[in-house]
C-alpha cells in the first residue's frame, strides 16, 4: 500500500538533499509506510551524487565502514532488479596499484584486514594485472584486486533511487533550498525553505552535502567539515579497456558501458580558503600536511562570500589525468576530453561519515560527511539512515560515525588505503 505524503500535510519525515544519500532514504523510508517529502536545492543528483566517480568498491576502505560497504556491495548487486531500471551496475572489480614499497606495504596489510571481514580481495601479480587490464603500461611495486567491487552510473543510479521514492509517495520538491531548520526547545521541528515556507514534520534528516555545516551550525553540534572541489574528466569512445575500476598513483579511471571513459588524478583537489574554513583549520590542518601533494588551496573571492570561487573543473588536473592516462595506455593514442567538470566533496577530518541521531536534538537525524565515499555506501546508508529515523535499531553499528567524537577527541587520522 503506498502511503502518499501531501505537499501541504505534516510528514512522518522531511529529508533535505536530492543527492544518493537523501533519495536512498526517503525511498527505504516510503516503501516502509512512512510518509515523506524531500527537498532538494537544485535538481536530482545535480551536485556531487552525480558529479563522483561512479566507483562501488570495498578495497581500500577504513576499518569502520567495511561491514556497511559489505551490506552496500551485495545491495548494488541486486539493485537493478529491485527498482526495476538500469544504473550501470558492472560487478567489474577494483583493481589498485601501489608505486612505492611503503603503498606495497599498506595493501598487504589492507589484504589482511579485508578478508578477516569476508572481503574476496588479494595480491595479484603482474600476469593477472595484464588480465584484468590488457596492455597496461605503468610500473609498480604491488597489486591487490576485489572481485566482487564494481561501478555503476551516478545520476542514473540516484534519479532511480528518486523515482522509486516518488513512485512509493514521497512528494520530491526539486529547486526548493533549504534556508534553516526548526526547533523547540531542544527538539527539532521541520525546516524552512529560502522562499518562507515552514514545513513541520515527525522527524527531519539533513543529508545535504556540502550544506550541512551551514544548516546544522545554529543547533550548534560543533560539526566539523570542509569541502573540496575535485575535477574529472570524461573522452571519447575507445576501446574496451576494462570492466573493473582502476586505482593508481595519479590516477584513477572507469570505463562505460559506451566506451568512454571517467578519468581523474586519483583523489585530491581544491581547497577554496572561506573564513569558515579557516576557522577549522585546527580540524583539518593534520589531514592537509598528509596530503599537501594532492591538495591545492586556493584564495579568491571565496574567501569572502563563503562560497566556493567557481564549479568549473582545474584544468591542469584535466591535463595531468589525460597525461598519465597515456602513459598507462600508450596504444590508445590522442584521446579527445569530450567533457570535464568539478564537484564539491564534503569531509571530515577522520574521512568518516556522519551518520547519527543526536540524543541533544530529538527530532533530527544527520548523514553527511561522506568525503568521497559516499556513492558505495549508500543502499545501505540509506537503509540505516531509515531505520534511525524510524526510532529502530539501525541494521549496522554507528557508534564510529556520531557527530560527537570530535568534540570527545575520540577520532584519528584516516586509516582508508584508497
Amino acid at each position: 500500500m503506498r502511503h502518499v505524503a501531501s505537499a501541504t500535510a505534516r510528514p512522518d519525515v522531511a529529508v533535505i538533499g536530492g543527492g544518493i544519500i537523501g533519495t536512498a532514504t526517503a525511498y527505504e523510508l516510503a516503501r516502509s509506510g512512512c510518509t515523506v517529502r524531500l527537498f532538494e536545492s537544485g535538481a536530482i543528483a545535480g551536485l556531487q551524487s552525480g558529479r563522483n566517480w561512479g566507483f562501488v568498491r570495498q578495497q581500500g576502505r577504513s576499518r569502520a565502514e567495511l561491514p556497511l560497504m559489505r551490506d552496500a556491495n551485495l545491495r548494488w548487486q541486486r539493485l537493478e532488479e529491485k527498482l526495476a531500471v538500469p544504473v550501470g551496475w558492472v560487478r567489474g572489480g577494483n583493481l589498485a596499484l601501489a608505486g612505492s614499497a611503503a603503498g606495497a606495504e599498506a595493501y598487504r596489510e589492507w589484504v589482511a584486514l579485508g578478508r578477516s571481514h569476508g572481503i574476496d580481495t588479494r595480491m595479484v601479480d603482474a600476469e593477472t594485472v595484464e588480465t584484468i587490464v590488457p596492455k597496461l603500461r605503468l610500473p609498480f611495486v604491488a597489486a591487490i584486486y576485489a572481485k566482487d567491487d564494481g561501478h555503476a552510473d551516478p545520476r542514473r543510479a540516484t534519479a532511480a533511487f528518486a523515482d522509486a521514492a516518488r513512485h512509493d509517495g514521497t512528494v520530491i520538491s526539486t529547486s526548493t533550498p533549504v534556508a534553516s531548520l526548526t526547533w523547540s526547545g531542544s527538539r527539532v521541528t521541520g525546516l524552512v525553505t529560502a522562499d518562507g515556507a515552514v514545513v513541520s514534520a515527525g522527524v527531519t534528516i539533513c543529508a545535504a552535502g556540502a550544506a550541512s555545516r551551514r544548516l546544522l551550525g545554529p543547533l550548534g553540534l560543533g560539526l566539523p567539515q570542509a569541502t573540496v572541489r575535485g575535477t574529472v574528466a570524461m573522452t571519447g569512445p575507445v576501446r574496451p579497456v576494462t570492466r573493473a575500476t582502476v586505482w593508481a598513483d595519479g590516477l584513477s579511471f572507469r570505463q562505460r558501458a559506451d566506451g568512454r571513459l571517467v578519468v581523474s588524478t586519483g583523489g585530491g583537489g581544491e581547497v577554496d580558503l572561506t573564513w569558515d574554513a579557516l576557522r577549522q583549520s585546527r580540524w583539518f590542518l593534520p589531514s592537509f600536511r598528509r596530503n599537501y601533494r594532492r591538495l591545492r588551496p586556493r584564495v579568491g573571492v571565496s574567501l569572502f562570500t563563503g562560497r566556493p570561487t567557481t564549479l568549473r573543473p582545474t584544468p591542469a588536473r584535466v591535463r595531468r589525468s589525460i597525461a598519465r592516462l597515456h602513459e598507462a595506455l600508450p596504444d590508445l593514442g590522442a584521446v579527445e576530453v569530450e567533457h570535464a567538470w568539478a564537484g564539491l566533496i564534503d569531509s571530515t577530518p577522520d574521512a568518516l561519515p556522519i551518520i547519527d541521531a543526536p540524543v541533544a536534538w530529538p527530532g533530527l537525524v544527520v548523514a553527511t560527511g561522506f568525503s568521497g565515499h559516499g556513492f558505495g555506501l549508500a543502499p545501505a546508508v540509506g537503509a540505516t539512515v531509515a531505520a534511525l529515523a524510524r526510532a529502530e535499531p539501525p541494521p549496522h553499528d554507528v557508534h564510529p560515525f556520531r557527530i560527537a567524537r570530535f568534540a570527545e577527541g575520540d577520532f584519528c587520522p584516516p586509516d582508508a588505503v584508497l
